[in-house]
C-alpha cells in the first residue's frame, strides 16, 4: 500500500469514527438513548450520516493539506 492510499485511509478511518462519536453524542443529547430502541434504523442512518459526512470531510482536507507536506 502506498503512503498515499494509507494516510488518505487513516484520515477516512478516523473520520468515520468522530463522526460516529458526535452523532452518538447528538443522539443522546438531543432525542435520548431510547431512539436506538424503539426506532433502530433512525438511528442508524442518522449515525451513517454523520459519519459519512465527517469521513469525506477529512479525506479532503487531507488531500487538501498535501502539497504543503
Amino acid at each position: 500500500m502506498t503512503s498515499l492510499m494509507r494516510f488518505l485511509l487513516i484520515n477516512l478511518a478516523g473520520g468515520f469514527l468522530l463522526g460516529l462519536g458526535t452523532g452518538f453524542a447528538y443522539v443522546m443529547l438531543h432525542m435520548g438513548l431510547d431512539l436506538l430502541f424503539t426506532e433502530p434504523l433512525a438511528a442508524a442512518m442518522l449515525l451513517w450520516g454523520f459519519a459519512a459526512t465527517f469521513a469525506v470531510g477529512a479525506v479532503g482536507t487531507g488531500l487538501a493539506l498535501l502539497p504543503y507536506e
